[in-house]
């Protein structure tokens, strides 16, 4: 796995960072959780800095191993294709953005892809625009198994923030901010006047010859706040967790939707906001099999929903929590909270 320990050190929420220390928190794993747990990325096997977009997308091309550290601000003018066995890396402050109103927006595309790290990069879109293009969001996955996306701060898309769709897999999101800054555009051939859909898991109830088993996915320490409307996130099929993460924001039409088979495992989240609080679930399941449990949570109650023989998932694997009271100030912290607050120097 690609480890970072010779960048990053981890501290007390109490501790004072002494001047050159790499800080995060000591909730933080610094490692794939969950779902996602076996990605091992470029695994620290050729070692690039990019600071353009053509050497970006050179970089991450192909299947060879290869870690990619991307310095300054990189403006796209169409998606970038992801390859397998990559780690996508920002140096602070690293931002990379595609503001194309078009089919041609959109920022990584990880189309089949296999074992893809993600980490400590801005991606900002043009704000949402519902043109209802095919995987033209900020991080769109397509089939893709096996990926981490740490730290990231990702905003504005035009579509959606971050999809994960056609039988994705393995999957771990974690320490990543989703927010919108730019107001919506309306008239988009999608029919959407407002379309700051943040996250949609599985985006057909027709698909399970290609879902059934598969958009399993690991929520930990996200945080989905100013601007987002819904979808944060909207499941079909997959097998979701959603733990300590934080919902803020006086936007939500909806925060968490379950569909068509769904199982999803809600854990000590902070619902915040009123609207958070008053519009925190919403009912997607079509007459289908679905389970949703909601444990110990800020801001709404326990609930156990279910519908058919579909046993409820209760994660199993390896993973720490804390109380939803702390979720809010741990994931708002300045210097390490969620979001691209790494602060990781050049190799």
């Amino acid at each position: 796995m690609l480890v970072m320990s010779c960048f990053i050190t981890a501290c007390s929420d109490d501790d004072s960072p002494s001047e050159n220390k790499i800080i995060s928190s000591t909730y933080d794993s610094l490692k794939p959780i969950g779902f996602g747990e076996n990605t091992t990325g470029g695994n620290n096997q050729k070692v690039i800095v990019v600071t353009t977009a053509s050497q970006l997308q050179s970089a991450v091309s192909g299947t060879n191993q290869a870690t990619v550290y991307v310095q300054g601000n990189i403006s796209l003018d169409s998606m970038l294709l992801v390859g397998s066995n990559k780690s996508i890396i920002g140096l602070q402050g690293a931002t990379i953005s595609n503001l194309n109103r078009s089919e041609k927006a959109g920022i990584f595309l990880l189309k089949g892809s296999r074992n893809v790290i993600i980490r400590n990069l801005t991606l900002k879109g043009p704000g949402a625009y519902d043109i209802d293009a095919n995987y033209s969001d900020n991080i769109c996955l397509v089939g893709a198994k096996n990926v981490w996306v740490d730290h990231c701060d990702i905003q504005d898309g035009i579509d959606g923030n971050f999809d994960i769709v056609e039988g994705s897999d393995s999957i771990c999101v974690s320490w990543t901010r989703f927010h919108y800054l730019i107001e919506p555009m309306a008239g988009g051939s999608g029919g959407s006047d407002d379309h700051r859909n943040c996250n949609l898991i599985g985006n057909s109830n027709n698909t399970a010859d290609i879902d059934e088993g598969h958009l399993n996915c690991t929520f930990i320490c996200c945080w989905w706040g100013e601007g987002c409307s819904e979808r944060c996130p909207r499941v079909r099929f997959g097998k979701v967790h959603v733990v300590n993460c934080l919902y803020d924001g006086d936007n939500y039409k909806y925060c968490i939707g379950y569909g068509v088979y769904s199982n999803i495992y809600v854990e000590k989240c902070a619902f915040v906001s009123e609207k958070a609080k008053q519009n925190a679930l919403k009912d997607y399941r079509n007459s289908k099999d679905f389970n949703i449990k909601v444990v110990d949570c800020l801001g709404i109650d326990d609930v156990e929903l279910s519908q058919g023989n579909y046993k409820q998932f209760i994660p199993t694997y390896d993973y720490k929590t804390f109380d939803a009271e702390k979720v809010e100030s741990i994931l708002k912290k300045d210097d390490y909270g969620a979001g691209a607050t790494l602060k990781i120097s050049r190799p």
